[in-house]
């Protein structure tokens, strides 16, 4: 007998296969930005230089690594090695599964929806269809690295239904046991999944507090169970973090010394920001989206620029609205604050980058939603003369359906070759300063220096610091590397130009600067470029010693003061680079100066340091650790250190 299914599973079956299709030819594009640091570690894994374990858990703690998501990367080298076909391939199955979860989520949640619930499969079928072929999508699907926040999302969408199964069975009176098990094993256990994919997936438990408000009731016997479920899941690690931050700040907010734009600065504009993703999502503007959104401009004030203001007031009225519909049109109230909350971690206090495309993945789901509760039942009451209102619905959706495909098909184009994105991004952002290194390095890889020239000089003649700065660095850098006369007004320029905060940006510049001049760089001298970049992080007042961007930034100083053999020097900026963080490269430096200046003591201690910091797997450094000491211990005098590796405790986690 054959198998009969619902038209709108068809539909939904046809929505997945278009969506591989579009995104098809995109699949053999580029790697881009944070692809190359986060696969370096999977290129050094298949050359047989870093162990499995290392490949999946690298060096960061375990607190902010990422290991279920790299190690769907390892699985990724395993099949296809390091081409960027089957990164992107992997990155486009994982979207056809969580636009399946959307799927099985919009129907439970349409379902619970009297008004909704009228209209059948129809309305998830929608939501799902315009998720899955949105061209917001296409920078999250085809940027590999991107699997972290789509896998988070996964996991995540994956809890929300196990706690919706689990609520359901205990609103029809289902053995308890199910539903405890859903609540207290299957749901934390997907969530720490997602949370090792990327830290978003920790806002499940407030996703499902969200929607129990907006679609359940509650008599005494279901509190007695969920009460334990939010009070383990949502209350307690709220007030650990409430704690930390009212306790150590530092330790969570301390990364606004490594932008250029404070807590309050970040707040005001990420209520712009906000507002810009839903434009996007309601109205996509494809031409305009893109990596290179750094130049957003900054919020200084409510008012300043005046559509702050705006933001702020619109993101409230559009709350009360939300909660005022709650009772009536539960699905409104749901969607709208589901598309908060999903942007709770990187759209509000932590100090991470104002505006990124991809953090819109799991968010959109709620504004769809939203609009479905609008919009459905509406559009069932309307009058018209042709068509019932129920073919005008879905007349109107095949064609905003279609024309989203077509949308995402075109930027699928554009994402087939770096050339391309760049040429949008300097298009559409042109100042973005993201945009222009990119022209610029693309340039100095195809042997365009013409190109290259012109785009440094360009920002080595802005107004604002750092664009200044690195346009000066890398002027200089190039020509040291075509042995060809420096200007002097560059490195001047370079060690005129105060910096409040150093930031990644410029620790590139300063370590292109270093290599390019490794053989020299005419009547420029080792010691002028040291004393250059020394002084630049010198005046980097508002930052600690201890941040990333400032210990980079000595160590490079470091090094160039020992090709000038300025010893004095060259000791004082490694220690300034040996912070709590820093990379065991640094220690290795300073073991090296500290058994030059005849303090074996030192470099005894900082070498048991060094190894204590690094990972048990990471046998790479491990090695490197010891091969220094051996030549720490062959360099003095026989019997004036012990030649023994000194004793020290590696991390395991």
């Amino acid at each position: 007998m054959p198998i009969r299914r619902e038209p709108t599973t068809w539909l939904f079956l046809t929505a997945l296969l278009v969506t591989a299709c579009l995104y098809w030819p995109g699949l053999n594009g580029p790697f881009l930005f944070d692809d190359r640091f986060n696969f370096t570690v999977i290129q050094e894994w298949l050359r047989g230089e870093a162990s499995l374990q290392k490949a999946i858990f690298g060096h960061q703690s375990l607190a902010w690594s990422r290991p279920v998501a790299m190690a769907s990367f390892v699985a990724n080298a395993a099949v296809g090695g390091d081409s960027s076909f089957y990164f992107k391939l992997g990155n486009l199955l994982v979207h056809l599964v969580c636009g399946t979860l959307v799927w099985r989520l919009c129907l439970r949640l349409t379902a619970l929806d009297p008004r909704l619930a009228q209209l059948g499969r129809w309305p998830a079928l929608a939501i799902t269809a315009i998720w899955l072929l949105h061209p917001l999508h296409v920078s999250t699907v085809l940027y590999a690295v991107q699997r972290m926040a789509q896998l988070s999302s996964l996991f995540c969408l994956a809890a929300v239904l196990v706690y919706l199964r689990a609520r359901s069975g205990l609103q029809q009176r289902q053995p308890l046991s199910a539903t405890i098990l859903n609540l207290y094993l299957s749901f934390p256990l997907l969530t720490l999944l997602g949370v090792l994919s990327k830290q978003n997936a920790a806002v499940a438990p407030a996703l499902c507090l969200m929607l129990e408000w907006a679609y359940f009731q509650r008599d005494r016997l279901q509190w007695r169970v969920l009460a334990p479920f939010y009070g383990i899941f949502l209350i307690l690690p709220a007030l650990a973090l409430f704690a930390l931050l009212l306790w150590k700040p530092h330790a969570i907010l301390a990364g606004y010394e490594d932008y250029d734009f404070s807590l309050a600065q970040r707040l005001l504009t990420e209520a712009r920001v906000l507002m810009d993703y839903l434009g996007q999502i309601v109205v996509p503007r494809a031409p305009l989206m893109g990596l290179y959104t750094d130049d957003f401009p900054i919020s200084t004030g409510l008012l300043s620029p005046t559509t702050t203001l705006l933001s702020v007031f619109g993101l409230a009225g559009i709350s009360i609205c939300a909660w005022w519909m709650r009772e009536r049109s539960p699905t409104v109230f749901a969607g709208w604050f589901f598309f908060l909350l999903a942007h709770v971690i990187e759209s509000s206090f932590l100090p991470l980058d104002i505006y990124f495309e991809h953090r819109n993945y799991l968010p959109m789901v709620g504004i769809l939603l939203a609009l479905t509760g609008i919009a459905a039942p509406w559009l069932r009451e309307l009058p018209t003369n042709v068509l019932r209102p129920q073919q005008l619905a879905w007349l109107g959706m095949g064609a905003l359906v279609l024309a989203l495909g077509f949308a995402t098909f075109g930027r699928v184009l554009v994402w087939q070759s770096k050339d391309t994105i760049i040429a949008q991004g300097l298009r559409f952002h042109p100042d973005s300063l993201r945009a222009q290194l990119a022209e610029a390095g693309a340039a100095d890889d195809r042997g365009d220096r013409t190109t290259y020239r012109r785009i440094m000089e360009r920002l080595s003649a802005s107004e604002a610091p750092t664009p200044r700065l690195v346009g000066s660095l890398y002027l200089l850098a190039m020509s040291c590397r075509q042995d060809s006369l420096p200007d002097l007004r560059l490195l001047h320029r370079a060690a005129t130009t105060r910096l409040e905060r150093i930031t990644f940006t410029e620790t590139h510049a300063f370590n292109v600067l270093a290599l390019s001049s490794e053989k020299g760089c005419g009547p420029i001298s080792q010691r002028m470029l040291a004393d250059t970049v020394t002084q630049i992080a010198d005046g980097a007042t508002d930052q600690s010693a201890d941040r990333q961007p400032q210990w980079l930034t000595r160590f490079a100083a470091a090094n160039l003061y020992v090709r000038a053999q300025a010893w004095d020097e060259a000791l004082r900026q490694a220690q300034l680079s040996w912070q709590p963080g820093a990379d065991p490269g640094m220690g290795a430096l300073l073991i090296q100066l500290y058994a030059r200046e005849g303090d074996l003591a030192a470099a005894r201690r900082t070498a048991a340091e060094t190894g204590s910091r690094l990972k048990c797997h990471d046998d790479a450094n491990l090695r490197n650790l010891g091969k220094v000491w051996e030549a720490v211990s062959q360099s003095v005098p026989a019997g004036s250190v012990d030649p023994s590796p000194p004793a020290f405790s590696c991390r395991r986690l």
